[in-house]
């Protein structure tokens, strides 16, 4: 049990201001990077240990069908001359129709003559709306495609660190595999636990005096973002989240360190 792992009783009977605590400093965010098609790794863009930004690009699949897939429907889309012949067409025949109307008037035409011409320009019309339809879904299609192939980018979901990352150029990632893990550290998660007896007695919003176990230097304020509602039986404690910010990454995740609350007291000394 976590409880069992992060908790070390307090060393005096004194009030929770004066006692010290175990603590674990963990990254606020972990976040399995999978790519959303399965695919073989072009390229591959991180390495392990480096900083990278929300929606930096990590990897390249292996895009020949999709991207020859879109040319063809980018071709398709991009074609207007049916529906500027059917335009052309359309403009004919309305014409022919006004010239026809005028006639009939003067009974130099008769009335099938007109009724036909009027059919046919209906008819146009509504080659020129199929045409019309047919090219937006085209246009349609193509952005599926293009969204296809973004799919074979894998980017960063968050702004962190690369912690491990699982596949090279060449191997194959099934779909949704993992291909990389990243952390982030700004702000930090401190976790500790405090005795059933100290509840109530720290609230959300709080502040605490954080000490990162050596080599680490200083003391950091962290304020407490959560306090656990379900008490574990077996060690008789609760837990505490408290969000460290840690803007320069000056201070590592998955460390061990102790905690303080109240009023400020001297750094305790390392076990």
């Amino acid at each position: 049990m976590r409880a069992a792992v992060y908790f070390v009783a307090a060393l005096t009977a004194a009030p929770c201001g004066a006692q010290i605590y175990d603590c674990v400093i963990d990254p606020s965010e972990t976040v399995d990077v999978a790519g959303a098609s399965g695919g073989v790794v072009a390229r591959v863009h991180v390495e392990p240990g480096e900083q990278v930004e929300k929606g930096q690009l990590l990897a390249n699949l292996d895009t020949t069908i999709q991207r020859a897939t879109v040319e063809m429907l980018r071709l398709r889309a991009d074609d207007t001359s049916e529906i500027e012949a059917q335009k052309t067409q359309l403009a004919f025949l309305e014409a022919r129709l006004g010239r026809t109307q005028e006639l009939s008037t003067r009974g130099v035409v008769s009335r099938e003559v007109l009724e036909e011409i009027q059919t046919a320009v209906e008819a146009a019309r509504s080659v020129l709306v199929r045409v019309e339809l047919a090219r937006r879904v085209a246009m349609e299609e193509l952005k599926r495609a293009e969204a296809v192939l973004s799919l074979l980018e894998i980017r960063s979901p968050i702004e962190g660190i690369a912690l491990e990352r699982y596949f090279d150029e060449g191997e194959y990632l099934p779909q949704e595999g993992r291909f990389a893990t990243i952390v982030r550290l700004d702000p930090l998660d401190v976790i500790t636990f405090l005795p059933v007896a100290e509840y109530g007695t720290v609230q959300e919003g709080d502040m605490a005096q954080v000490h990162p176990a050596p080599p680490i230097d200083g003391v950091y304020q962290a304020e407490i973002l959560r306090i656990d509602r379900v008490f574990d039986v077996a060690s008789g404690t609760f837990g505490l989240h408290l969000r460290l910010d840690n803007p320069d990454l000056s201070i590592p995740a998955g460390h061990r360190c102790k905690v303080t609350f109240g009023s400020e007291v001297d750094a305790p000394s390392p076990d």
